[in-house]
């Protein structure tokens, strides 16, 4: 790990996290006292902002619990730039595929505003799947729930237009499903535009656009005056743009 920012260990997984955990995908299908014992070893961490979690490239000895906070997934191209894969919030892991699979990190993770994580060892962890293999078939179920929910998001990229997506991404910032509502931006606009697979030029055409609809954005503050009517322009057929 390295960065700017620094991991202060917290201790071990109480039985309050537990129950947070078990609402995440990947465990979801497992019993509570699996969950547990699968979790004996894990460490619970504060990670500030900036902390490099691990890079491309590198052997993947841990995956990680999101309890909060925000980590960047990214990849660097070329011309060594990082390229945003996914910003991810609190409830979600991260990491896990590469022990399950070529046992290097596809991608690197940093903490972009202070989070909790548990890190979860691989050697461990692996050990207990081993042991009890019915377990492993409950997890798969999981990942198999997830990759549900990304081919539904390429979906959206591949069928909407950058201000439909934007529009939906503004939507599931609110339970509320009337009236006005008042959301605020999890990220910088950057990050954003990355996560919605976007230029900041067309995030900003989106915006533009969005306003026809009742939207209205002030330094990252966005007033939806009709939530319905932002719902249906959403859910319209229309080409894709730029």
């Amino acid at each position: 790990m390295n960065g700017t920012g620094r991991m202060l260990k917290l201790g071990k997984v109480s039985p309050d996290i537990l129950k947070q955990v078990a609402r995440v995908p990947l465990f979801a299908g497992l019993p509570a006292e699996s969950v547990a014992e699968l979790l004996s070893d894990a460490e619970v961490f504060r990670a500030e902002a900036g902390t490099q979690l691990f890079s491309q490239g590198d052997p993947a000895d841990r995956f990680y619990v999101q309890l909060d906070g925000q980590v960047e997934l990214f990849v660097l191209t070329q011309d060594k730039r990082e390229s945003v894969i996914d910003i991810l919030a609190g409830g979600e892991t991260f990491a896990e595929e590469a022990i399950f699979d070529t046992g290097i990190y596809p991608v690197g993770a940093k903490v972009v505003s202070d989070a909790r994580l548990i890190a979860v060892e691989t050697q461990p962890f692996m050990e207990r799947l081993h042991e009890e293999f019915h377990l492993v078939v409950a997890m798969m179920a999981g990942m198999s729930r997830h990759l549900r929910v990304l081919l539904n998001q390429i979906s959206e990229l591949k069928l909407k237009s950058t201000a439909q997506r934007l529009g939906g991404f503004l939507l599931s910032l609110t339970e509320q499903d009337e009236g006005q509502v008042k959301v605020s931006l999890p990220y910088d606009k950057r990050l954003l535009a990355n996560r919605l697979g976007m230029k900041p030029e067309s995030l900003s055409r989106a915006l533009a656009k969005l306003r026809d609809t009742g939207v209205a954005d002030k330094d990252g503050n966005v007033t939806i005056q009709d939530i319905s009517q932002l719902r249906d322009y959403c859910l319209e057929g229309a080409p894709l743009d730029s």
